[in-house]
């Protein structure tokens, strides 16, 4: 038997929120089955079990999509009578603005400012990026338009974005052929 079982997909609406499900069967390194939940593009849960049967006949294909499928509506069914279990969930989980910010199409990399100037000889863009973000402070002292908390730099090395945290700064390296107005639109999303 050749393939790999097809996964499932479905949304569940509770408590006036829309969780999306994802259900996919893995072969490597080894068969396991696994499910995450999204909300408000943030996955909550995820639910990987292994998978010791071995595919090689119709019938165990079918055992392995059934398996797949008794996870994915066993998940729904636990959504729909435990939604606010998983609302709290969400609130509990926080995502690090340096793991947000390194998954967003066009970023190579994102570093934290302070931890590369506390290396010896950094590479002077984590200066400049310093640089701006005191100049954020004080432009922000002296505006009544609120706090300035991203920038963009372009210099010969490469294209950059400055992002902060609270009180830490975020260099954020962009690709050659990133598009920085798309960048920026994600970066300052919540």
């Amino acid at each position: 038997m050749a393939g790999v079982p097809p996964g499932r997909s479905s949304s569940v609406r509770t408590l006036n929120k829309t969780f999306i499900l994802q259900t996919e069967f893995r072969t490597t390194p080894k068969p396991i089955i696994t499910t995450s939940v999204t909300l408000d593009g943030q996955n909550i849960h995820k639910v990987e079990r292994s998978y010791g049967r071995s595919w090689q006949s119709e019938d165990d294909f079918k055992a392995v999509e059934t398996a797949i499928k008794a996870q994915h509506v066993g998940l729904e069914m636990k959504i729909q009578t435990n939604g606010a279990d998983f609302i709290r969930q969400t609130a509990s989980i926080k995502i690090s603005k340096l793991d947000r910010l390194g998954v967003i199409p066009g970023v190579s990399f994102v570093a934290a400012i302070d931890e590369k100037l506390a290396s010896p000889n950094p590479p002077p863009v984590y200066i400049q990026s310093k640089l701006i973000l005191e100049l954020a402070d004080a432009v922000t002292a002296s505006s009544r338009n609120g706090a300035f908390t991203i920038a963009a730099i372009i210099n010969d090395q490469g294209r950059y974005l400055v992002d902060r945290d609270e009180d830490q700064g975020y260099l954020v390296s962009l690709k050659p052929d990133a598009d920085i107005g798309r960048v920026l639109k994600e970066a300052t999303e919540k």
